[in-house]
């Protein structure tokens, strides 16, 4: 082969990081299980009007593109698991009972990646309560992720909470048409409140309050109490401090964060939004509130690939026996129930080329004449 190189943001999972994927989303799916979430498995791709029916974003651009040869009809290949869940609850799980449990892990893809993770191919694993009274689980899905963090020996990290419809509230009480609005909020996603009063006086007064406010939950809270906000950017604040209040409550001993000015680039979460980061900032998972029609519904997902490279398992030991090619399959399997992982010679041996043939295949153990033998 002339050229292996990989497009940018793909790669192999060669087989020591494909072990640790797996073992980090085989314990997501088992806590799932045993926390009553059934597991579903949406394709990979499907057509461009059931994939991205939730999202605001008609132009979907960090979504990959094929046309379908049988039907001529444009198709896209899923960036967002969520999106899927949501189809599958309103269309074949439409007359489940509710509230609805769900899990999944899938490969996802992405046009675009960033200057904080350049992939562009991952592994999400997630969960979705539909069905719910409107902010009533939050507790119960920070609850889970502290429960998989836990599981994974991930101990540090911080909740950073957020308003993802914020935004739309304060365009409300500005009447802000589309030219500042996307101003306004490319000011808020840089965290940048200069050249606001050219729109308004008030609006930047309101944007540096919301500013002077994202940092620690205990400390900043009080910010945005005390001041008194337009009408709709005042029931969304005062919403939001309820929850906060409540997760407060309940969680006393993590670290929260808040930041009312984070744009939600999902452009379909409501209510609340969080993301769960490591100590080294790494983002394990993001979640929400959002609606499915007239159904309130919250769920997080994350990516293997940065619980991998955050959690502390340490892998387990393996003990690689090398044996013959003649071997009976009876002997095999009593191996392999003594807890040895056998790797069987293709071809005939001698005791010697035995030897370095298990050298070679990294074995600490050896299978001949009917007796173990430990490697030296």
């Amino acid at each position: 082969m002339k050229s292996q190189l990989l497009p940018e943001g793909f790669r192999d999972s060669l087989p020591d990081l494909a072990k640790e994927e797996f073992k980090v989303n085989s314990i997501f799916l088992e806590l799932m299980n045993k926390n009553g979430y059934s597991l579903v498995r949406p394709p990979l791709l499907e057509f461009e009007n059931s994939l991205f029916f939730l999202t605001k974003d008609t132009e979907n651009l960090d979504s990959f593109r094929v046309l379908d040869p049988l039907s001529q009809k444009m198709m896209g290949i899923r960036s967002d698991i969520t999106l899927q869940i949501a189809r599958i609850c309103c269309g074949s799980l439409s007359k489940s009972p509710r509230p609805l449990k769900l899990c999944y892990s899938g490969e996802i893809l992405k046009v675009k990646n960033n200057s904080l993770d350049m992939s562009r191919q991952s592994i999400q694993i997630g969960s979705e309560i539909i069905g719910i009274e409107e902010n009533s689980c939050e507790n119960q899905v920070i609850n889970l992720i502290i429960d998989i963090l836990q599981k994974l020996k991930i101990k540090k990290f911080i909740i950073n909470l957020t308003m993802p419809t914020l935004i739309e509230s304060i365009s409300k009480d500005f009447n802000l048409n589309k030219k500042d609005y996307e101003f306004v909020k490319e000011k808020f996603r840089n965290k940048n409140i200069s050249g606001l009063d050219i729109i308004s006086k008030k609006l930047e007064k309101v944007s540096s309050v919301l500013l002077s406010s994202v940092g620690n939950l205990s400390e900043n809270i009080s910010i945005i109490k005390k001041f008194k906000f337009p009408i709709h950017t005042q029931r969304e604040i005062g919403s939001f401090i309820r929850i906060v209040n409540s997760v407060k409550k309940e969680f006393s001993n993590l670290k929260i964060l808040i930041d009312p000015l984070e744009i939600d680039e999902s452009n379909y979460h409501s209510g609340i939004a969080f993301k769960v980061y490591s100590e080294n900032l790494k983002e394990l998972f993001s979640g929400g509130n959002y609606k499915i029609f007239n159904e309130n519904c919250i769920g997080f997902s994350g990516f293997v690939e940065n619980l991998v490279k955050e959690t502390k398992i340490i892998p387990d030991s393996e003990k690689k026996i090398f044996v013959s090619i003649s071997l009976s399959n009876d002997l095999k399997k009593n191996l392999i129930k003594k807890g040895f992982i056998v790797i069987q010679a293709i071809k005939n041996h001698s005791e010697k080329k035995m030897m370095r043939e298990a050298k070679l295949q990294k074995c600490e153990y050896l299978f001949v004449n009917n007796k173990i033998l430990k490697m030296e």
